[in-house]
C-alpha cells in the first residue's frame, strides 16, 4: 500500500514537473514573439519613412547610405517573414536612383 502510494507521488510531481516546464516555453516564447512583433514594427516604421521622405520628388533619389539602411532594414524584416506592403514599397525603391 506504501508502494502505490509512493509510486502515484512520484507520478504526480513528474507530472506536476512537465506542467511547469511547458508553462514556462510557454511565457518564454510569448516573449519571443512580443519582441519579434516590435522590431518588425520598428523595421517597417523605418523602411516607410525612408519611402514617403522622397516619394513626393519628381524624381525620387536615395542617397547612398540610405540604400544601404534599406537594403539592411528590408533583409531583416523579409528574414523576420514581414508582409507584403513593405515589400511592395521596398521594391518601388529599389529602382530610385542613388546620388552620393
Amino acid at each position: 500500500m506504501i508502494e502505490k502510494l509512493g509510486l502515484i507521488a512520484a507520478a504526480i510531481g513528474y507530472i506536476g514537473t512537465i506542467i511547469g516546464v511547458f508553462a514556462y516555453l510557454r511565457k518564454i516564447w510569448r516573449s519571443i514573439k512580443l519582441e519579434r512583433d516590435g522590431v518588425l514594427c520598428l523595421l517597417r516604421s523605418n523602411i516607410r519613412k525612408i519611402y514617403y521622405a522622397h516619394v513626393d520628388e519628381t524624381e525620387p533619389t536615395l542617397r547612398e547610405y540610405e540604400r544601404q539602411d534599406l537594403d539592411e532594414l528590408y533583409g531583416g524584416y523579409n528574414a523576420m517573414h514581414g508582409n507584403t506592403f513593405v515589400s511592395d514599397l521596398y521594391e518601388k525603391m529599389r529602382h530610385w536612383k542613388v546620388v552620393t
